[in-house]
C-alpha cells in the first residue's frame, strides 16, 4: 500500500512513475490473450464514448459544485478554498452561472492562478466546468 498516495493524492498526477504508484498488476491471462495497445486503445475509447465520459486534463484535488449561485460567489469559495492549499492544487468547479467563463478567466489574470481548462456539458450545454490550479506568483 502506498501510504504516501493516501496522504497527498496528487502525487498520481504529478509522479505517476514513483512517489504516486497505486497499483501493483499481475496479469491473469497468458501474453497470447492480451490485446495489442491499438486494440485495447479502441476498446477503451468505443466504451468511454458510451458511457459519455469525459476525461479532464488533470485529475483534481477538490471539487465545489455551485449551481444556482452567482460566479462572485463561486469565486469567493474558490479563493477560500486554495488560500491554504499547497502551489499546484487543483480543483473542479461545476456553475451554470452564464458569466461564469469571463469570470474565470478575470479571476485567472487577477489572481495569477492558472485556469487549465473549461468547457460546457455535453448534455446541455448549460452547466460549465473548469479546472482550476493554485500557482505561486
Amino acid at each position: 500500500m502506498n501510504r504516501g498516495l493516501l496522504a497527498t493524492p496528487r502525487l498520481l498526477n504529478k509522479d505517476p512513475y514513483g512517489a504516486g504508484w497505486f497499483a501493483l498488476v499481475r496479469s491473469l491471462v497468458g501474453p497470447t490473450e492480451l490485446k495489442s495497445l491499438e486494440e485495447a486503445a479502441g476498446s477503451i475509447e468505443k466504451r468511454l464514448r458510451e458511457l459519455g465520459v469525459q476525461c479532464f486534463s488533470e485529475f483534481p484535488d477538490h471539487e465545489l459544485f455551485e449551481i444556482g449561485v452567482e460566479c462572485s460567489a463561486v469565486l469567493v469559495s474558490l479563493n477560500e478554498l486554495l488560500a491554504g492549499a499547497a502551489e499546484g492544487t487543483t480543483v473542479h468547479i461545476v456553475s451554470d452561472d452564464p458569466t461564469a467563463s469571463i469570470e474565470m478567466e478575470r479571476w485567472s489574470d487577477q489572481t495569477g492562478n492558472v485556469l487549465v481548462e473549461s468547457r460546457k456539458d455535453d448534455l446541455d450545454g448549460r452547466i460549465l466546468h473548469f479546472v482550476a490550479k493554485k500557482q505561486r506568483r
